[in-house]
């Protein structure tokens, strides 16, 4: 989603006929919100405890910085899919034309493979994040701890949909598999960082 477009101008874009913006975009603007309701609990969230608001005000810079990561890589995420589709659009009328077309595909899946990744990062170290929302934020807000918590999952699980199904393209089977690892690791830290945050937000 970028700076120029409205936000109706992207739900429109995304719900046009074009691939693009597609899942993997709305990925990152998803991740982007769910970072955004958590700042606002916590800026909601008033203490006159040093240590907490010390706390509070580091969570809500690191929140910034997620937020504005997973909203870069929704753009990227576009850019990276046209860039495939790109290659994919290479001349094939000769031998040495699909190598090249080849060539240019893998380059380009490993482009679209790194930027889902990259969110998926972002959203794991979001649901932690949210453990440390959940915890000093605002008890009258827990739904919306819980609401940003339920976002950063879906976040995570989306953007590795995208890694993995990418990953299965590769032809450099090393490579494929070092993603699918990074996937699953992510998948685990994160997905257990929700559920803690989850869990706390909801005992409010």
């Amino acid at each position: 989603m970028s700076n120029e477009r409205t936000l109706e101008g992207y739900i429109q874009a995304v719900a046009s006929p074009s691939p693009a913006p597609g899942g993997g975009s709305v990925v990152g603007v998803v991740g982007a919100l769910a970072a955004a309701l958590g700042q606002m609990v916590l800026n909601f969230t008033h203490t006159s405890d040093g240590e907490h608001a010390a706390q509070r005000d580091k969570l809500i810079a690191a929140l910034e910085d997620c937020r504005a990561r997973l909203l870069q890589g929704a753009i990227q995420d576009e850019v990276a899919y046209q860039g495939y589709r790109n290659s994919a659009n290479l001349p094939k009328a000769t031998a040495e034309d699909k190598a090249t077309r080849r060539s240019a595909m893998q380059a380009a899946l490993v482009d679209a493979t790194d930027v889902p990744l990259a969110m998926a990062e972002q959203a794991a170290h979001l649901a932690t994040l949210l453990v440390e929302v959940a915890q000093i934020g605002s008890r009258q807000l827990a739904a919306d701890t819980a609401w940003s918590t339920l976002l950063a999952e879906a976040t995570l699980r989306g953007a590795l949909i995208n890694v993995r199904g990418n990953a299965a393209l590769l032809k450099d089977q090393e490579k494929a598999q070092s993603y699918r690892e990074a996937a699953d690791r992510m998948e685990t830290a994160g997905r257990q960082a929700a559920a803690t945050a989850l869990e706390i937000a909801s005992a409010a």
